[in-house]
């Protein structure tokens, strides 16, 4: 599929265009390339090349960057000669092939020229790309725990805000789950802080694969504290994830346990506290994370390994 990106780019090349594929299938072609078919663009590059197309791909398909001089177009663009460039894409080759067309009274040290600008232009845009790729990986380290490899505060505070913003806009209701490890200092006292790390990702695998939908997040926002955001989900819905989170450890806890000596797992529960905001209600982030956090402390005074709802905020 052609992004609007791809298309801006190739409109802004000065010759005419078109995209294909290894076998000759035209993906899209830019506006010069249009004008010159007259808005009717082929399926296919046979429609075009006059002479033996079999070689012509081939050639094409052979070098990254190739001027088939010897390739004749058929009308309206027999005044004009194909030359093709490989598109590589972060760094790795496509099999998709850039068809530039010049003017066939253009000198071939002219020709020679105009390629090797196409190819700077070419390799500035792989760099641009590359630094944008980069700076996308920079960016999701900085919005990555390190141990568990899963969101951290940071990126916890932005979804809760952007969440907040379009759950107000669109009427619909969210909820927020704030989840707490039972007794995990005991854990690190008596096993050792290593298994201490290794409970916590198992935890954050745990509640990555219970969350069903592809909106849910779930990030650690502390030491031993998970929270889980859920688009679109009142309070009936937040309290069945919840409790399906606490359901689901239970049963690790008793498949470890069948496992014996095999397993190393160490047996953990989990506390959850969740708070459900709905249309007509006012709302704050920082109201919802106080009004999840007191049902949190309610779940650990009542006994732990469970889940309290509260009320919308107010």
């Amino acid at each position: 599929m052609v992004t609007r990106e791809c298309l801006a780019i190739l409109n802004a090349i000065s010759l005419p265009v078109v995209l294909m594929d290894g076998e000759g299938r035209i993906k899209v072609a830019n506006a010069h390339a249009l004008a010159l078919l007259k808005g009717e663009l082929p399926k296919s590059i046979a429609s075009l090349v006059a002479t033996d197309l079999s070689s012509f791909l081939k050639a094409v398909r052979r070098n990254r960057h190739c001027a088939h001089l010897t390739t004749r177009l058929v009308e309206p663009l027999a005044d004009y000669y194909p030359a093709s460039s490989r598109v590589c894409r972060d760094d790795e080759w496509q099999d998709c092939y850039l068809i530039e067309l010049f003017p066939r009274d253009l000198a071939v040290g002219g020709m020679s020229r105009l390629s090797e600008t196409r190819r700077r232009e070419a390799s500035l845009q792989r760099n641009y790309v590359r630094a944008r790729e980069t700076a996308r990986v920079a960016l999701s380290q900085a919005n990555q725990d390190p141990l568990t490899g899963i969101a951290n505060r940071r990126a916890f505070d932005h979804w809760l805000e952007q969440l907040c913003r379009e759950s107000r806009d669109n009427a619909f209701p969210f909820s927020l789950l704030l989840i707490d490890l039972d007794f995990f200092k005991r854990i690190n006292d008596t096993h050792g802080h290593e298994a201490g790390d290794k409970v916590l990702c198992a935890v954050a695998s745990l509640l990555t694969a219970s969350l069903v939908r592809k909106g849910d997040q779930v990030a650690r926002i502390g030491g031993e504290e998970f929270a889980v955001l859920l688009p679109n989900t009142d309070r009936r819905g937040a309290e069945d994830v919840a409790w399906r989170l606490v359901m689901a450890l239970r049963s690790a806890n008793k498949q470890a346990q069948s496992a014996g000596e095999v397993s190393d797992w160490v047996p953990v529960t989990l506390s959850i506290g969740a708070a459900s905001w709905l249309p007509g209600q006012p709302l704050s982030s920082s109201a919802l994370m106080r009004e999840a956090d007191e049902a949190l402390y309610l779940a650990k005074g009542q006994g732990r390994d469970q889940a309290v709802l509260l009320k919308t905020a107010d």
